[in-house]
């Protein structure tokens, strides 16, 4: 009883970390109160579901910030933004796997582990894309080109 009670404790202080750095992350990346994200992966749907500032979508296209979290998705959203080239407002691209970011240049940045420890990274000329001007913070995870 006592390591569930344990497990559940670290399970909330892990999701509540996560919530806080993808707060930060997503409020760097779009000026709104509320930001509407679109993620298929079932772990950060549940770690959002507790935010009262990101509003989980159902469709990428109806998203600020799409998180791609597998292979499989971001080829979908890569060939659905394709096919949706002709609309004015794509969501910005963000990934949590550093190889991602070779795939396409729409990607703006990633939060990922390696080595045991998490990395942070923005892609200045692919931010200027969308026309984001990142907070001074950040300026030690922005890179000029992949």
């Amino acid at each position: 009883m006592l390591l569930i009670l344990l497990y559940g404790h670290l399970y909330a202080l892990e999701r509540e970390s996560t919530l806080k750095m993808y707060h930060q992350i997503f409020s760097a990346l779009v000026y709104k109160p509320m930001i509407n994200v679109y993620t298929n992966d079932k772990e950060y749907r549940e770690v959002f579901a507790y935010s009262k500032r990101i509003i989980l979508s159902e469709k990428p296209e109806e998203s600020d910030i799409v998180l791609i979290t597998d292979g499989s998705t971001l080829h979908s959203v890569l060939r659905r933004n394709r096919v949706e080239n002709n609309t004015n407002k794509k969501p910005i691209l963000f990934v949590t796997d550093y190889r991602f970011l070779e795939r396409s240049t729409d990607i703006v940045g990633a939060f990922y582990w390696r080595k045991g420890r998490s990395q942070l990274l923005f892609i200045k000329n692919r931010l200027d894309k969308y026309g984001i001007v990142l907070p001074s913070e950040y300026k030690d995870f922005l890179v000029d080109e992949l």
